[in-house]
């Protein structure tokens, strides 16, 4: 087992080395029309591929015994201590689009579970981060879930399942009835900002079908230290439905996914 320090020590490379993919992303936006399609509506751009091998390549410059997971290149590596667990771009669509919400996420996994997590958002110049046990952070700011605004007067994440159409009739059943909960709801088209929004109090609530856990390992980490809850349906490695919010709006929430 990774004694705390050394478990520290990779949080804060981690930290640096969201922000270096951060610095290579800003310069090399033309990179957002070299596309190739993965699958339905599930696309992969050059600086996605790049970005990953920039964020491994330093992972294992300073720790090469770890294990990695990383979206595009796979599984590489001994998990046996841990394995970090990496999103290049998350949010490739948006960056195709230069629209602003695409993020970093890096965390690290040990015998113990999700043990960090690293979510940088280029464009806003926002570093979210979590350790274990230490609270969740913005830019060094401590942050927590909203549980004093009346869900009503909140917004909701709520993502419909673009990749997945046949999905989409129930969805929309359950998105009138989030309707019904919150004042709003925002689509932002990267799971770990909208777990993140969720951490912070921006948003109340989030709900998405169909992840990975390499969408959502660091912002699960940054809302449950911030305070905020969260149920997960693994229905296999590659399909994952996630449920999040403050602790206060959890119940409300998940009345209307179970229902």
């Amino acid at each position: 087992m990774m004694d705390r320090s050394s478990l520290l020590n990779r949080f804060e490379e981690a930290k640096q080395i969201a922000k270096r993919g951060a610095e290579f992303l800003l310069s090399h936006e033309s990179m957002r029309t070299e596309i190739t399609a993965k699958a339905e509506n599930d696309f992969v751009t050059s600086a996605d591929k790049e970005c990953e091998r920039l964020i491994i390549s330093s992972i294992l410059s300073l720790f090469p015994s770890d294990g990695v997971y990383g979206e595009e290149s796979g599984k590489r590596g001994s998990d046996s201590d841990g394995r970090w667990i990496i999103d290049p771009i998350d949010g490739t669509v948006d960056f195709m689009a230069s629209f602003p919400n695409y993020t970093i996420s890096i965390a690290f996994e040990d015998e113990e579970g999700l043990c960090f997590g690293v979510v940088m958002v280029p464009r806003q110049n926002e570093l979210f981060s979590a350790f274990r046990g230490e609270g969740a952070f913005l830019n060094g700011k401590r942050i927590f879930t909203d549980e004093k605004t009346e869900t009503g007067k909140t917004l909701a994440i709520l993502v419909p399942p673009h990749r997945h159409h046949e999905l989409l009739h129930g969805y929309i059943e359950r998105m009138e009835k989030f309707y019904y909960l919150v004042s709003d709801m925002r689509s932002l088209g990267s799971a770990a900002i909208s777990l993140c929004y969720v951490a912070c109090g921006r948003c109340s609530m989030y709900y998405e079908l169909g992840l990975h856990i390499y969408d959502m390992a660091a912002g699960l980490v940054i809302l449950k230290e911030a305070g905020g809850r969260y149920y997960l349906d693994k229905q296999s490695e590659d399909w994952i439905d996630i449920a999040a919010s403050s602790a206060v709006s959890f119940d409300k929430m998940m009345e209307v996914v179970n229902g």
